[in-house]
């Protein structure tokens, strides 16, 4: 029999090669599992947490806000989104006419139940606490409570999550409860040597213990504590209240609810009040 013109190759070399493929795309696949793996981890840390009102942080397109009525308004088609009218008050708004307030288009009203001091570290009840929230809902009136806090230790913020707990237990809250800790600069306070780091896991030990207990946490901060202090890419997946008092507010990651003045008039109310603006889901 003849030799071929040309010998033929070695077959080891093909399968080698093919293995070498193979091998390529196997870890190639392996890298494009981790890094999808890695997407939906990260979504799923920053996803706001589910609750009943469909709460999420907006980024507000500036072009769609009304800053020319009574209130401020805001409705985005495009994030299916419509602002809804909100005040917070404490014992400093004095005795409130809430039919009045009902009357004058208010949606809801954040009452400040509690507050540790900020010297001595006690939890007390807000003197009017009582008197507002029931005066509140009586006149129709979505209601949240805040506590303004003096917490040094993630203890002390579930402490206080508890005693709010307590406190409103009983109560027809069905808008959030808010953590509001901020920089007391009136006098010395407890915290005045509180890192951002602290202040960042003293909220999120807040709002676990809120949320675990069936209510909607949500962290009230403005400009200073965004920048300064909280780790706002650990709290973005719970909602934000920021307060801005310009006419456009713009905080990475968004916000859920807007603090636009506390000059505002309402009508049952004495003196100026916080106004707010919420970001509900638009009905479809």
């Amino acid at each position: 029999m003849s030799q071929p013109l040309y010998p033929r190759r070695p077959q080891r070399r093909k399968t080698q090669k093919t293995r070498r493929i193979a091998l390529l795309i196997l870890v190639l696949l392996i890298v494009i599992a981790a890094a999808a793996t890695a997407v939906l981890v990260y979504r799923a840390q920053h996803s706001i947490i589910k609750n009943d009102l469909g709460l999420r942080n907006v980024a507000l397109d500036q072009s769609l806000l009304e800053t020319g009525g009574t209130y401020y308004s805001y409705q985005s088609e495009s994030e299916k989104v419509v602002s809804s009218v909100g005040i917070d008050v404490s014992t400093y708004q004095g005795t409130i006419d809430w039919q009045a307030v009902k009357n004058a288009g208010v949606d809801y009203v954040i009452v400040r139940a509690a507050y540790r001091g900020y010297e001595t570290g006690r939890i007390v009840p807000d003197d009017l606490f009582a008197q507002n929230i029931e005066g509140a809902a009586a006149a129709g009136l979505h209601v949240g409570v805040y506590l303004f806090s003096q917490a040094l230790s993630e203890q002390e913020a579930v402490e206080e999550a508890d005693y709010l707990l307590e406190l409103i237990q009983g109560y027809p809250v069905d808008y959030p409860v808010v953590y509001d800790q901020e920089e007391y600069t009136a006098d010395q306070a407890r915290t005045d040597g509180l890192t951002g780091e602290q202040a960042t896991k003293n909220a999120l030990a807040f709002c676990e213990r809120i949320y675990d207990a069936g209510y909607i946490p949500m962290i009230y901060t403005n400009n200073d504590w965004a920048q300064n202090m909280y780790d706002m890419e650990q709290l973005d997946h719970y909602p934000i209240w920021y307060a801005d008092y310009t006419s456009s507010p713009d905080l990475s990651g968004g916000f859920a609810m807007w603090q636009y003045t506390d000059e505002g008039q309402v009508s049952g109310v004495q003196g100026p009040v916080d106004l707010n603006l919420l970001f509900l889901p638009a009905a479809s």
